[in-house]
């Protein structure tokens, strides 16, 4: 489809002036963008498609998979989702030309096809998508694990480089600490220094850290190394280990269940630090709380957490703090605890519920 009038055609779509043909065109042109997005995935080394000899087949049905969800039609016949989309730019952009036009329908294509490429990926992946989760987690959380992309590539780095409030390196100070002259790691090589370094037991988090430690230390090769190998590293040693011991007759949990679980302690660990942040500002500074009934409140607001997560139907606020204040009563705890402690609980419940949706 030529660009010409596709301003014309969009605004067509929208108000639900558009002919059969010109609805036509648009699909043809949104998959056509869907399609060349896909096709540079796998030329950056993803595995998208299958067989060799149907991949273009394969790739040009995932491309319209991608996107239907775009022309699902209200009762009147229109496409809410173009709509809210191009109606909110065109109100920004009053005098927008076909180029223009064009622009945004490639950032609408790609962005809708990277979505539903992470949900198919986790429909058949499930296990591989929580690694990848896990990593990425872990960097976000720890100061000195970064993750960036180049060439619509993720690596990943270890080191004592700043981050800027978007959990992200400035391009300046990657370019002065990254070794990109250097010839990367033999895959060989990688796996040696990754199970050298693994330790049965470890969480996702100290495993990556380890590795990357390793990696940094060897001077004749490139301080990085691409978020995909490790995934499939982790995968390996994870599931491997697991099936081992499988097949040995030991009665063991899932990988599943031992990621989830570790991911589960490393976000309450997480929530807990920012939660002492704020008993330390709002309350010991201000000595509106003493130490000692500020730590009590901390390890009690831990346990509500863990009862969150275990689903425990009985557990109250009150029996969580009793337990370390046996002397407590309820009067005592209505009249001086409760206001404080809840606070702080709804605060903790809150932030832990949002590294939670990461998991669903």
């Amino acid at each position: 489809m030529k660009n010409a009038n596709l301003t014309q055609l969009v605004y067509s779509i929208c108000d639900g002036s558009y002919s059969q043909s010109g609805l036509i065109q648009y699909i043809n042109l949104a998959q056509k963008i869907s399609l060349s997005y896909l096709k540079y995935q796998e030329m950056l080394g993803k595995r998208i498609s299958g067989d060799a000899w149907e991949a273009d087949l394969e790739l040009a049905d995932l491309a319209m998979d991608c996107i239907a969800e775009l022309f699902g039609r209200d009762e009147s016949g229109r496409f809410p989702q173009l709509k809210k989309y191009y109606e909110g730019k065109f109100a920004e952009m009053p005098f927008i030309n076909d180029a223009e036009v064009l622009i945004l329908t490639r950032r609408l294509i790609v962005r809708k096809t990277k979505q539903e490429l992470s949900r198919i990926f986790r429909e058949r992946d499930p296990e591989g998508a929580k690694i990848v989760r896990n990593i990425k987690v872990a960097i976000r959380t720890a100061a000195d694990l970064h993750l960036f992309r180049e060439l619509g590539k993720e690596y990943v780095f270890h080191g004592p480089v700043p981050k800027n409030e978007q959990g992200g390196v400035p391009s300046a100070r990657l370019a002065l600490y990254l070794r990109r002259t250097l010839p990367p790691i033999p895959e060989e090589m990688l796996h040696k220094l990754f199970l050298d370094n693994y330790r049965s037991g470890d969480s996702v988090s100290v495993s990556i850290r380890r590795l990357l430690e390793a990696i940094h230390s060897l001077a004749d090769n490139q301080n990085f190394c691409a978020l995909d190998a490790v995934v499939k590293l982790v995968r390996y040693v994870k599931f491997d280990v697991c099936r081992e011991r499988l097949a040995a007759g030991e009665s063991v949990s899932t990988p599943s269940d031992e990621l989830e679980s570790k991911e589960m302690e490393e976000y309450i660990s997480v929530v807990m630090e920012s939660i002492w942040s704020r008993l330390d500002f709002q309350y010991l500074r201000t000595h509106k709380l003493p130490a000692k009934k500020a730590a009590i409140y901390h390890r009690a607001l831990r346990d509500v957490l863990y009862d969150l997560i275990q689903k425990r139907d009985t557990s109250s606020y009150y029996r969580n703090l009793k337990f370390y204040m046996p002397e407590l009563t309820q009067k005592a705890y209505r009249q001086q605890e409760r206001s404080v402690f809840e606070y702080l609980a709804k605060l903790a419940k809150k932030e832990f519920r949002k590294y939670l949706c990461e998991m669903l």
